[in-house]
């Protein structure tokens, strides 16, 4: 195996189950399935993948600065704050999207907001510095060949997963509905931001 096919592979691996665990960018993508349809829950996939390539590009480009300049993590945490009880509010409140309204005019909508839920997340950029340090340790990481697969690979396993999430949301959606039914996901997912945003708050002040 090459070092390149394995830095893919080792990096695929690692976004991958890093992205199983129940998280804002998840939660969009079932959403967007069970509101409108798996073409838009992959839509959201992809959207959500995006901050990945932009945060491998940031930790390749500023790893060395990034490790000794602590305020840039710390403005990250401060800022998913807003965003997501902001987010967790217009969630609660909201009426819930009929299957098949308007998928046409929420698509886009529907995109950003897992966009926006990767990018705003604070733990990214410190997990693939972190990663890519140890990667340093076991590979040479200076030929465009190797940079591409570590960008390729975090951006493959994280699509990979969400749009597990979205087949397994389509494939069980009576079961889901039935739960739903008594639990509506946009409370849910409203629920689950403002705790996130409350959870942030309590973690910078103590």
């Amino acid at each position: 195996m090459s070092e390149s096919l394995a830095i893919l592979s080792l990096t695929a691996l690692i976004s991958f189950m890093g992205s199983i665990h129940p998280g804002p960018v998840n939660l969009a993508v079932v959403n967007a399935t069970l509101s409108h349809n798996f073409k838009t829950g992959v839509w959201v996939a992809i959207s959500g993948t995006l901050p990945e390539i932009i945060y491998t590009l940031i930790a390749l480009q500023s790893q060395g600065f990034l490790a000794k300049h602590q305020t840039v993590f710390q403005t990250l945490e401060v800022a998913i704050i807003p965003f997501f009880l902001v987010i967790g509010v217009y969630s609660f409140i909201k009426t819930p999207v009929q299957r098949n309204a308007a998928i046409r005019s929420t698509q886009p909508v529907e995109a950003l907001k897992g966009f926006l839920s990767g990018l705003l997340n604070p733990q990214l950029l410190p997990f693939w510095v972190v990663f890519l340090i140890y990667l340093h340790s076991h590979f040479s990481l200076d030929t465009f060949g190797a940079k591409f697969s570590f960008v390729f690979g975090a951006a493959l396993g994280a699509f990979l997963i969400l749009v597990l999430f979205a087949y397994l949301a389509e494939r069980y959606q009576t079961t889901l509905y039935r739960f739903l039914h008594r639990y509506p996901m946009n409370k849910l997912i409203g629920l689950f931001f403002i705790g996130m945003s409350l959870y942030q708050t309590f973690k910078i002040l103590a």
